[in-house]
């Protein structure tokens, strides 16, 4: 019997160590020499995705080689037309299902063969569906095709007909071809997705949205391109979505940044037919009773980014960072009706959204009715819980459209600081300067303008065509982000500035490229100056005071915890003479009835005698104790002889208690404003590593690619995704090199410079 046991024990330990071996085992594809009958192996590939996703297991990969992939019944489908003629296989399968999971640290990955730009290409439901509870799921490296491009007007309003039609009399509409998807999963409240990564694909001339997961918890969706999508469906889509995000349990439900959305490109996505709705969907928060019926006549969506309806009790927080959105119908970054939940928007980049009307303008020219909407074009934010909008460029075509909206943030936090807004409205508190910068033009490298816009729907074909939105020398942006709360890279993967560990930092400026989140407190001046710094050239100067209280003040809510405590440093100079000078806490809890007052208190923290002979330090410790609203104020001398004395405030830091105060000896390499990070052009005298000079433009680019301040003796390498080489040719100019690029594949790159010294920089282009 022993024996027994022993054998079982030892063929059970076997099974695992095979189990285990085949989970990492990869599998191959190839449309062009695969057969389904194969083993799957690189010198046997099968003919299919869908063949090598059922032979993968948790932890292996399937390699996907050059090729084009369709969904069964490919070019089939056939669609109603206004003369009366009946639609056939307008529900096509998914080019590709993924119907299994990976497990934690051995994820699932379906991608592409290095040196190898597969294409799925697709007429039915869509391109890669995750279907079931699946999690633990890597995409990445496809371009993936809708039907869009052989679509008319006329056809998808013909649908839409139907659509109402099947509704009303309860026959069965299930036309997915007006409503496939790029890359998507969920749709099912019995069960959720989680941990799962869409990246590196280009995706485009979709129905539906080009990328979208509901009912989903922990996903990633980064440096995809996505455009050309939403343009037919009448399921009110945008580019890229996350809806109905549930939390994957109640002990991973914490305010902790679970889904994000970074580092992609996202243009000419917008509706042009409209919503109709056969059910309410769940938390759409819609009071118009009209919204989505027969009788609607209005285009509400095609957003660039959009998270909306996420469960009532779903605590995490959205991420949306270093992505470009441009030409998108409404706003660039969308995020609502998530009540509990909260948004971070940092360093993006949102140009000429809201093309809504002018796209309407153009329909109406060619013989459609007018479809009229929203005018709306940048960043919104409504009926969440907190939203913090930090280090994003905004720019809208004129002043018709909203550049910021901040409606209905139910939770204490309600942030907007080091951002540049460009025509349009501004809400409340992206409108406050100096901590925004309003109407500054940002001066891009080569973005389009007014004068770009086509003057019919195929027109908007090549609007990215030779435009780069990375920042010229001199650009206001540069150097001007808030420091403290920044991604490490921007889109194209060049490093943000470094600095020091900020775990205990919650905030520091030495006012350098911006007042970090310090405005006002009074009708006065708060603004940067060069007339006296304590570490480099600028500090922050107080002017025009008619009011003891008139100070320089930065609001705490969106950086402290209650009952926690932390210590306040900042340096403090007049511009004459000598007075008291103290740090004060003003809070402020909200009253609970219309008929009761808030409760206004203030902290009184350390004081010392300033003068203009040189700086003093307030020092204190606070613990914080509310947060409706509080603010942190640096209060001057009060009058003397009539007068309130102007001062200037400098290196300031707000540390966990025990924590010294920040170093700002090297203080003037601030993280940029926008989804770019400037790359100076620098001799080898000026820094030895002058790989990181290097600046690559047009960035996207079909055909020539140019380098500039790149030397002799430096040598360059293209490479894939997968890190194998490419082969291209190369002119050198003086200081220049040109890259034909356009024998590439569609997809991301990365251009290896490298010097005598051994020094690499990478450069991350995309090729359309």
């Amino acid at each position: 019997m022993k024996f027994k046991n022993r054998y079982f024990l030892l063929s059970l330990a076997l099974m695992v160590f095979a189990a285990f071996k085949l989970s990492a085992q990869d599998y191959y594809v190839s449309a062009l020499s695969g057969n389904d009958t194969n083993s799957g192996s690189e010198n046997a590939p099968f003919a299919t995705i869908n063949k090598g996703v059922a032979a993968v297991n948790a932890g292996g990969t399937v390699y996907v080689m050059n090729g084009t992939y369709t969904n069964q019944n490919y070019g089939t489908a056939l669609a109603h037309s206004s003369d009366g003629s009946l639609s056939v296989n307008m529900s096509n399968p998914p080019a590709v299902t993924i119907n299994k999971s990976g497990t934690e640290g051995n994820y699932i990955t379906i991608r592409n063969y290095p040196n190898h730009s597969p294409k799925i290409i697709f007429d039915g439901k869509g391109g890669i569906l995750i279907s079931g509870p699946q999690s633990y799921v890597i995409i990445e490296g496809f371009e993936v095709q809708g039907p869009a491009a052989n679509i008319t007007y006329d056809m998808a309003i013909t649908d839409r007909d139907w659509k109402i039609k099947c509704h009303v009399e309860g026959l069965n509409y299930n036309h997915n071809y007006f409503s496939g998807f790029g890359i998507w999963g969920g749709f099912s409240q019995n069960f959720l997705h989680h941990h799962i990564i869409i990246r590196n694909n280009i995706v485009h001339h979709t129905t539906g949205s080009g990328i979208r997961f509901n009912d989903s918890d922990h996903i990633t969706i980064e440096n995809n391109t996505v455009y050309n999508t939403t343009w037919w469906t009448s399921n009110a889509s945008s580019a890229i979505v996350f809806a109905e995000a549930i939390a994957r349990s109640d002990q991973d439900n914490g305010d902790d940044i679970k889904m994000i959305m970074r580092g992609n490109t996202v243009y000419n996505n917008w509706n042009r037919i409209l919503f109709y709705k056969t059910n309410e969907p769940p938390n759409s928060g819609n009071d118009n009773p009209t919204y989505g019926t027969a009788a609607f006549t209005q285009i509400w969506d095609g957003q660039g980014l959009y998270v909306t309806r996420s469960d009532d009790s779903y605590n995490g927080t959205f991420l949306f960072e270093n992505n470009l959105c441009v030409n998108n119908g409404k706003n660039g970054i969308n995020f609502d009706h998530s009540v509990a939940a909260s948004g971070l928007m940092r360093n993006n980049t949102i140009y000429y959204n809201g093309v809504h009307e002018i796209i309407q303008d153009l329909s109406v020219a060619e013989g459609n009715t007018a479809h009229r909407g929203q005018k709306v074009g940048g960043l919104k934010a409504n009926k969440v819980k907190n939203i913090t909008v930090l280090n994003n460029i905004v720019m809208t075509r004129d002043n018709n459209f909203s550049a910021l909206e901040l409606p209905n943030i139910y939770g204490s936090i309600k942030v907007a600081t080091n951002n540049i807004f460009v025509n349009g409205t501004v809400a409340y508190p992206g409108n406050q300067v100096p901590a925004n910068q309003i109407n500054v033009d940002p001066l891009f490298v080569s973005a389009p303008t007014l004068n770009d816009d086509a003057t019919s729907i195929a027109g908007w074909a090549g609007y990215l065509d030779g435009t780069d939105f990375s920042l010229q020398q001199n650009s206001p942006a540069i150097n001007r982000g808030l420091q403290s709360n920044t991604p490490t890279i921007d889109i194209l993967g060049n490093p943000r500035p470094i600095v020091q560990d900020n775990s205990d930092v919650l905030s520091s400026s030495s006012f350098e490229a911006a007042a970090d989140g310090w405005y006002n407190f009074g009708n006065i001046t708060v603004a940067q100056s060069t007339e006296t710094a304590k570490t480099g050239s600028k500090s922050l100067k107080t002017s025009g005071r008619s009011a003891n209280y008139h100070s320089p003040k930065i609001n705490l809510n969106d950086l402290l915890n209650v009952g926690e405590t932390y210590t306040f440093y900042v340096w403090v100079k007049l511009a004459e003479g000598s007075g008291s000078v103290q740090l004060v806490v003003k809070s402020t809890v909200n009253a609970t009835t219309e008929t009761a007052e808030d409760e206004i208190t203030y902290i009184n923290l350390a004081s010392e005698t300033a003068t203009a002979n040189g700086w003093v330090q307030l020092k204190d410790d606070y613990t914080h104790t509310q947060n409706d609203q509080s603010f942190l104020y640096v209060k001057g001398p009060e009058e003397s002889n009539g007068e309130f004395v102007d001062y200037f405030i400098d290196d300031f830091s707000l540390v966990t208690q025990g924590t010294g105060e920040v170093d700002f000896t090297d203080a003037g390499n601030v993280v940029d404003i926008g989804a770019y990070e400037y790359q100076a052009g620098l001799s080898a005298s000026d820094n030895p590593m002058q790989a990181k000079a290097v600046y690559a433009y047009p960035n996207p680019t079909k055909n020539m690619l140019t380098l500039i301040n790149v030397t002799d003796e430096e040598s360059i390498g293209v490479y894939d995704v997968l890190g194998r080489k490419q082969t291209i040719q190369q002119q050198r100019n003086p200081n220049r090199l040109k890259l034909n690029v356009s024998n590439l594949k569609r997809g991301l790159y990365f251009i290896n410079v490298s010097n005598s010294n051994g020094d690499t920089k990478a450069i991350r282009f995309i090729k359309k």
